[in-house]
């Protein structure tokens, strides 16, 4: 079975593979991780040719599942644990649903960081001149998403106080909190929440917006191994799954013991990137905004990046 997953570092996807595996050994799964703008235009292709290769796929495009409701290239399908993902995340019909919330979260040094910061803007000021390292937002949508709420909170003035910090740009999210910390590096915008043992700290802000939304995931008409494919949709939205992931849970209830789910703080909005992605032409030019301040994207996609790679494998960046 094949699975095509979004995402900006090629191992992302690693130990949902494993967990799999453990769990059903004698399923052969292989997930490939690339850009989801990447990742949806072959599979448009593949659907056009009748040649399409993932069985499932799993993107951050959510307008894509919407168009392809409408191509009627969806497979139906209702695991046995459906019915507690939470509504919104999911179509009544089974084309598609949601397996797990993601969220980006700021980030700080856990050392040279003379103030902890609390909120986004925070992290906009002086002290941080030429040591914060932030993902193109003209290059990922949710990203952008994050900086045009910002920019409805404070002004087009909050891309100038950034843009005059001197920052420090790559491709993907994955990078940036793995940085921070490194180099004189003190800080990032939108990054994935950290572990213990990372140099940086990611934290839910106080006021400012953070993003959170339920990643997409569906099965084709076109899909070649379905018994399979069912298999893993139902394994993902399992109760066994699904509580290995606490408060990024997409359940409406779920046996945790996290603190609080990830979509139920007053400063995020569950289905807002949802409602963001339809809206295309906006999108366009808000990135045109962010080239304006920010200059072009450089640099190669980060999951052929050989340094962001090693990266994301725990080797040194510079």
């Amino acid at each position: 079975m094949i699975v095509w997953s979004g995402g900006d570092a090629v191992n992302q996807q690693d130990e949902l593979a494993k967990a799999f595996i453990r769990r059903f050994p004698k399923v052969p799964i292989d997930i490939r991780v690339d850009l989801s703008k990447i990742l949806d235009v072959e599979i448009y292709h593949g659907l056009l040719d009748g040649e399409l290769i993932p069985d499932v796929t799993m993107l951050q495009t959510s307008n894509d599942f919407e168009d392809w409701k409408k191509m009627g290239v969806l497979e139906s399908f209702k695991p046995a644990e459906f019915a507690t993902i939470r509504d919104e995340f999911k179509d009544p019909d089974g084309d598609f649903s949601a397996f797990r919330m993601l969220a980006f979260l700021p980030q700080y040094a856990r050392k040279g960081v003379q103030v902890t910061p609390l909120n986004v803007k925070d992290l906009v000021n002086e002290s941080y001149r030429d040591k914060l390292v932030l993902t193109y937002p003209h290059n990922d949508d949710a990203v952008l998403f994050v900086y045009d709420k910002l920019i409805k909170q404070y002004g087009k003035e909050f891309l100038k106080d950034l843009a005059a910090l001197n920052p420090f740009f790559v491709r993907g999210t994955a990078g940036p909190p793995l940085l921070v910390g490194l180099n004189g590096l003190l800080g990032c915008l939108t990054g994935y929440k950290t572990s213990p043992e990372q140099l940086s700290q990611s934290y839910i802000p106080e006021e400012d917006f953070f993003i959170s939304w339920a990643q997409r995931i569906a099965m084709f008409k076109q899909t070649k191994h379905k018994a399979a494919a069912r298999l893993f949709l139902a394994f993902v939205q399992s109760d066994e799954f699904q509580a290995s992931l606490g408060k990024y849970t997409v359940q409406k209830t779920v046996n945790s013991t996290s603190d609080k789910w990830i979509g139920s703080y007053s400063n995020t909005n569950p289905v807002g990137f949802y409602e963001f992605m339809r809206d295309r032409e906006y999108i366009g030019r808000l990135r045109l905004t962010m080239e304006k301040y920010f200059g072009p994207v450089e640099g190669a996609s980060p999951v052929k990046d050989h340094k962001m790679i090693k990266l994301t494998y725990g080797w040194p960046y510079f």
